[in-house]
């Protein structure tokens, strides 16, 4: 069954591939796109940082609302309070828009659409997916995000690689690799074999960001079943030494989705 599956997408992808016009994701495949307007989410984290031999504890509140869906982008507002030191406080809200394919919409991006590839999953399952390359500057130097992904399986986005270079110099006509990311789908239910009920739509990543001499794992259960998708995440942090320095635990607290008109 997955052999056809993945016959079928990557026929599919390789046609899209020669007539010029790339495969795009609508509202449909995004974490948010299926649920009506005002629905939302709460997250909880909590940080636990080990400084100068010290336990420092800190956590995070941030409700998210889905504030608008239209034919090219996603309106999210972000809510947020933190609790350090005894103190609390509460941050202006921010509303930011997305495209389908997950990412904040600035300007000057410009975007580029590479070969079909095949992309192979930790449980060696092969998923077929079109490439789509951001390029943008930034304060900082260059972005270049680059997204594996298809239409046909959810979580639609299977890698997602980020890299973010130093402007050119007389060391390096590329510039240095100031922060990189990857971010990959460890497995879905969707390719899965179905016994007795439904499953439910669940599916899990793992991202490795690694920025200087500082390294952060992130593992997170996700469901294509609640508003935003995440269900819970660990985040580990670790210093040049391979010692770990800080460690997150997220977790979905309360969601609201209102009833579709």
């Amino acid at each position: 069954m997955n052999s056809l599956f993945v016959g079928f997408c990557y026929a599919v992808l390789l046609a899209a591939a020669v007539e010029g016009a790339p495969m795009l994701l609508t509202a449909n495949e995004h974490p948010w796109g299926n649920f009506p307007k005002d629905s939302w989410c709460i997250v909880q984290t909590l940080t636990i940082s080990n400084i100068d031999d010290r336990t420092v504890r800190s956590s995070q509140t941030v409700k998210t609302i889905l504030d608008d869906i239209d034919e090219t982008s996603i309106t999210l507002l972000k809510t947020e309070t933190v609790e350090f030191g005894g103190q609390t406080v509460e941050r202006v809200p921010l509303t930011t828009k997305h495209d389908f394919f997950q990412e904040r919409i600035q300007d000057n991006v410009q975007t580029s659409y590479g070969l079909p590839a095949k992309l192979q999953m930790n449980d060696k399952t092969v998923v077929p997916c079109s490439v789509r390359i951001c390029s943008q500057p930034t304060s900082d130097g260059h972005l270049t995000t680059t997204i594996w992904y298809t239409s046909q399986v959810y979580p639609y986005i299977f890698r997602i690689e980020k890299t973010l270079r130093s402007s050119p110099d007389s060391n390096s006509t590329e510039g240095q690799i100031i922060r990189q990311s990857v971010t990959l789908v460890q497995e879905t239910s969707a390719l899965k074999k179905l016994r007795g009920n439904r499953r439910n739509k669940t599916y899990a990543l793992q991202t490795i960001e690694k920025t200087g001499n500082i390294t952060k794992i992130t593992d997170a259960r996700c469901s294509w079943d609640v508003p935003g998708g995440l269900l819970a995440s660990t985040t580990r942090e670790f210093d040049a030494q391979n010692k770990e320095i800080r460690r997150s635990e997220s977790r979905m607290t309360n969601m609201y989705i209102p009833a579709k008109p």
